[in-house]
């Protein structure tokens, strides 16, 4: 299981990173190109590669001149300070910082051994019956990666696991419980946790953002089938991190539909306008269905609104005291708003919950 690297220096260092950025008006920045790029452990990137550009306070593109780089972790990757040749000596995720005219910008870097296996949701939160297939992506420099294999559960009552295939089934509550991905002599390490709730309290989620951020967060889970304004009842799950006043980070889905059953449903896109323009309400008057990730870890803040072609499926409704346990996954992508019109500021996101639902029939709330 791997550990959650800061995103608190990334997001200060590119908040301004391109044209329709988020950071404060006025400010003169420096923005480094490309904002994500990936080598093996060995690999090199040649001066020139990654560069930086100095935007005035104005908005203007003015000479940057001289360029100083560094890394925020030097065991992931070697900079050279005045070239800006990148060598990449270790695995892991490291920050290239460009300063140059009294400002940073930054750019994420990730290593990879040469050959890898990775979790993609290394935590999974279950019902007894649900089943998944957990998700892994297996990775060589130069291709013909082996195919993933899992160890056998070690608490077969608790779950099941194919070692082929890695389906596993959740058979009763207990965890978490390890499980261990394979490829040739590499490995992963993820946890079980299988839930039966029997009242409206104690839900829980885990979910993994990917990309320019990279959060791998567990999270309190409720859900909710509540009435949108002069129409019918919709459904929200909210996956947060809370604090003693607001989440602190937060994954938000909402349908145009209530859930009473088990189904996969869409989750389609939502524009910068119909979230945070004049009169848009996306809560209580959805336009379509739409999900959304964001933190306040990071100041700024950063928020990341789906794209086209998300789902959440919904494998098990159980009746509990005061309503209804659920349980599901969902994977969306979502674009961060800092960076809009960046195709390398979408962030797939993904995770499960075990979660109550209880129906609101009072007035909606924003």
């Amino acid at each position: 299981m791997r550990t959650t690297p800061s995103i608190l220096l990334l997001a200060l260092l590119v908040a301004a990173a391109c044209g329709d950025s988020g950071g404060p008006a006025g400010s003169p920045r420096l923005t480094v190109d490309p904002l994500l790029d990936s080598l093996y452990v060995g690999d090199t990137l040649a001066p020139g590669v990654l560069t930086a550009t100095y935007i005035s306070a104005a908005g203007d593109t003015q000479p940057t001149g001289q360029v100083v780089w560094s890394t925020d972790d030097q065991d992931v990757v070697e900079v050279d300070r005045l070239t800006g040749r990148v060598v990449a000596v270790g695995p892991g995720d490291a920050i290239i910082i460009a300063q140059a005219n009294g400002v940073s910008g930054g750019a994420l870097l990730i290593v990879s051994r040469t050959l890898q296996v990775t979790l993609l949701l290394d935590t999974i939160y279950l019902m007894p019956g649900d089943t998944i297939t957990i998700p892994a992506a297996v990775e060589r420099e130069g291709g013909g990666a082996p195919a993933a294999w899992f160890s056998p559960s070690p608490n077969p009552a608790i779950y099941t696991v194919d070692s082929a295939t890695g389906l596993l089934t959740a058979v009763s509550p207990g965890g978490p419980v390890r499980f261990i991905v394979h490829a040739d002599s590499v490995a992963d390490t993820g946890a079980v946790d299988v839930r039966l709730l029997t009242d409206t309290t104690g839900g829980r989620s885990y979910f993994t953002v990917l990309g320019t951020v990279i959060r791998r967060s567990g999270a309190q889970a409720r859900a909710l089938n509540y009435r949108r304004l002069g129409d019918t009842l919709t459904f929200r799950l909210n996956s947060g991190i809370p604090t003693t006043t607001n989440a602190v980070e937060n994954v938000v889905i909402t349908l145009r539909q209530a859930v009473t059953a088990p189904g996969t449903f869409d989750i389609d896109s939502l524009s910068l306008a119909e979230a945070f323009g004049s009169g848009a309400d996306p809560i209580c008057r959805p336009v379509r269905s739409w999900s959304l990730w964001s933190t306040r870890t990071t100041d700024p803040s950063v928020t990341a609104l789906s794209r086209d072609g998300g789902t959440i499926t919904v494998t098990r409704v159980d009746t509990v005291t005061g309503g209804l346990a659920i349980s599901g996954r969902f994977r969306f992508d979502a674009q961060r708003n800092d960076f809009y019109q960046n195709p390398l500021g979408v962030l797939p996101v993904r995770g499960t919950f075990v979660a109550p639902l209880i129906t609101d029939l009072g007035p909606c709330r924003s």
